[in-house]
């Protein structure tokens, strides 16, 4: 018996570390994607739930298995969508097993929805929080006592208490790995964001840019939409430090940062490419809503205000370049994209002009 619950625990293991590793190594498609990812969780939970299932332990009158465990890491993962394929996919392979419609296969069925109910009733949504997790296992343990005594008119009190155990403890180990999991993502993330930001600006790296406009790129080719990009440059920020001082200059450009994050909507991604030159790649914009954005951006900054060190309003203004793939090929944008920009300065500056093919 000492060996299956090892197994069964291994497995839990196994499965939370290596779903762990498919999901980070797919994630930007999942978050673009929020659906397949619910769906794809629900139906490999369910699979792993026939899988704990299929290793259970043998006791008296009790099957011990954790396939309740799969239904809340399922609602914890991916909400009720995923929940319910778990249910339904651990449901039918139940049914299967006994052969049709039995009283066996109806009982666990029920099992598994008041599971589902039971974990939905506690648990949200990638919101791990540890009592309200227990509260869940402890739920789908009653459940399933009370499930067993519905078909077994006196269990083994020994297999009992031992089902409500490992039960427990199963839900006690599962909880400690997923949030070691969730421990590690978070310090890996913020590794990565630190890595990928410009110091000064908090904007995205030239190197992060690059990388991104590699991934919007690639997204815009998969769905036929298209994607923008802007360019902009602070008019006659040499003057600035000139008169005010080197450290005065890097004040402008954080707060320049700040703004240009503030406008920033979700599928925009604004970086600092060098000195005073930033970069906004826009998911799903063409060249129309581009030239919108940087106007938007053109007049947040002339209305300032920008504060230097000692509290002097400084005015201040930029010219913008901007264009958009397929208008522009990609390996031509960015050249062009900063063409339209130089040509706003010799326009006059604090102005846009689109690119040009």
């Amino acid at each position: 018996m000492l060996k299956e619950l090892i197994n069964n625990f291994a497995l839990l293991t196994s499965f939370l570390f290596f779903g762990n590793l498919l999901l980070r190594k797919y994630e930007r498609y999942l978050e673009k994607h929020i659906f397949l990812y619910r769906i794809m969780n629900g139906f490999m939970l369910g699979l792993f739930g026939i899988l704990l299932m299929m290793t259970g332990l043998i006791s008296g009158n009790f099957v011990v298995d954790l396939r309740q465990l799969a239904i809340i890491i399922s609602v914890y993962m991916g909400g009720p969508i995923s929940g319910l394929l778990t249910t339904l996919i651990i449901s039918l392979y139940r049914i299967y097993l006994n052969g049709g419609w039995t009283d066996i296969s109806l009982t666990a069925t029920a099992n598994s929805i008041l599971t589902l109910a039971i974990s939905l009733a506690f648990i949200r949504e990638q919101n791990l929080k540890f009592g309200k997790w227990m509260l869940a296992v402890l739920g789908a343990v009653v459940v399933s006592l009370l499930a067993t005594f519905y078909l077994i008119e006196h269990p083994n009190p020994e297999s009992t208490i031992l089902f409500a155990t490992i039960t427990m403890l199963g839900g006690l180990f599962t909880y400690f790995m997923v949030s070691h999991i969730k421990k590690t993502e978070r310090a890996i993330h913020l590794l990565k964001e630190a890595a990928n930001r410009d110091h000064l600006t908090g904007l995205y790296s030239p190197r992060a840019f690059d990388a991104l406009f590699e991934e919007v790129f690639h997204t815009s080719k998969t769905t036929k939409q298209p994607f923008g990009i802007v360019m902009l440059d602070i008019d006659h920020f040499k003057n600035i430090n000139d008169t005010y001082g080197h450290l005065n200059g890097d004040t402008v450009l954080n707060q320049l940062g700040n703004l240009l994050n503030r406008e920033s909507t979700r599928r925009t991604y604004p970086s600092r490419k060098g000195g005073e030159e930033f970069a906004i790649l826009i998911g799903d914009c063409d060249s129309q809503k581009a030239a919108s954005f940087a106007e938007k951006i053109r007049k947040a900054v002339e209305n300032g205000p920008f504060q230097l060190n000692d509290g002097t309003i400084l005015p201040l203004t930029v010219s913008i370049g901007a264009g958009s793939f397929p208008t522009i090929a990609a390996d031509k944008l960015l050249e062009k994209v900063d063409d339209a920009l130089y040509e706003a300065k010799r326009s006059g500056r604090n102005r846009v002009e689109i690119a040009k093919r």
